[in-house]
């Protein structure tokens, strides 16, 4: 039985950020064959020029609801589409393993074609609030990861015992020291959300000294000048993110996953991609964070905004405490858990099923 499945298919949706890159990098770098299948970006020129500006005007003039669509069930249609050049795909190339992320845009008859040649693994990245939408298809995976304790837990009061927690990895080739002076006091890069935003509007009675990029900031908050004119883009990624995170005495995470985001479990990327680059991450909520840092040793976590007010000020007026965190984050999250770390778990439950028996299930 060979240690890691010789044919991979990883599946994500989109490809920043690029979790499907460094995961098949890992998966060669012992040995393994793979593709990635970017199943938002796999679409036909009918869909993309014709069904989309179709549903697009019919949502604006509300003569459909949003989630209903025409030409819901045309060959041609994205999700038809899609499932079929998937298909195709996995027929041809023939995987040992097929890893979906997500998992959420593929029809069941996919799922049930998929079952009856390869091992089909999931992982749902997603927050609690959508567990529904992957319940019915944890039937037809052999083993389904979750992103959240909670929802793990979830699946398992369910009788679902082929489950397991799969926390995000670093790709240490994109975040890692630079030796760049500080130029900011704080930053952070996300989408707008209201909550992303009432947190900002309080760090910057702390320090105006701040930086934010992420979509949808600038049409947001163009009624609170002392936030837009510090937006200083819609997206940042690789290089010039890695830089800003290494300009920044700290850098801020603001989680909003789930219905009440305080309580959600979950480790975003920002958890290990900021240590990583030897700057001090202050966050709103340790999570399933703490199953990989130590909160108050290698980051800083808060309970709402009025302590990451305090901690920011604290931090900021103690250089020495936080470059002594910043030093240990970076030590850690450089270490335990890089993109070779999943790759081998993954590998260990797909030879575990094999091993079992069940490899032909």
């Amino acid at each position: 039985m060979p240690q890691f499945p010789r044919r991979v298919v990883i599946v994500v949706n989109i490809p920043r950020p690029p979790v499907g890159q460094g995961l098949a990098r890992a998966f060669e770098a012992r040995g393994s064959e793979t593709r990635v299948f970017m199943s938002h970006l796999v679409n036909s020129r009918f869909d993309r020029y014709v069904i989309h500006h179709v549903n697009h005007l019919a949502h604006n003039l509300r003569i459909l609801p949003k989630g209903v669509n025409f030409f819901e069930d045309h060959p041609l249609s994205h999700k038809a589409y899609r499932n079929r050049k998937f298909l195709e795909l996995c027929r041809e190339f023939q995987p040992d393993l097929v890893f979906l992320t997500r998992g959420l845009r593929f029809q069941l008859e996919t799922l049930a074609a998929l079952r009856e040649f390869t091992t089909l693994f999931c992982w749902h990245t997603e927050s609690e609030s959508r567990f529904p939408e992957i319940e019915p298809e944890l039937p037809y995976y052999h083993h389904t990861y979750f992103f959240s304790s909670l929802s793990l837990a979830r699946a398992r009061a369910l009788g679902f015992a082929n489950t397991s927690l799969l926390l995000h990895a670093l790709d240490t080739s994109l975040f890692y020291p630079l030796g760049l002076p500080k130029i900011y006091d704080w930053s952070f890069v996300g989408q707008w959300h209201p909550r992303r935003q009432r947190y900002c509007e309080g760090l910057a009675r702390v320090s105006r000294n701040f930086a934010i990029y992420g979509p949808r900031w600038r049409k947001k908050v163009y009624r609170q000048p002392g936030l837009w004119w510090r937006v200083q883009g819609r997206e940042l990624w690789g290089e010039a993110l890695n830089r800003l995170y290494n300009q920044t005495r700290v850098a801020v995470n603001i989680s909003v996953w789930g219905d009440k985001p305080a309580e959600s479990q979950g480790a975003n990327m920002r958890l290990l991609e900021i240590p990583a680059t030897g700057t001090c991450l202050l966050t709103d909520h340790a999570g399933d964070a703490a199953r990989l840092l130590v909160p108050g040793e290698d980051f800083v976590a808060a309970a709402d905004l009025s302590e990451m007010q305090e901690q920011l000020a604290a931090l900021l007026a103690d250089p020495d405490r936080r470059e002594r965190i910043a030093r240990q984050g970076r030590r850690q999250a450089s270490q335990i858990r890089t993109y070779d770390h999943m790759a081998a778990e993954i590998a260990a439950d797909w030879r575990g099923w094999q091993e079992s028996g069940r490899g032909g299930d």
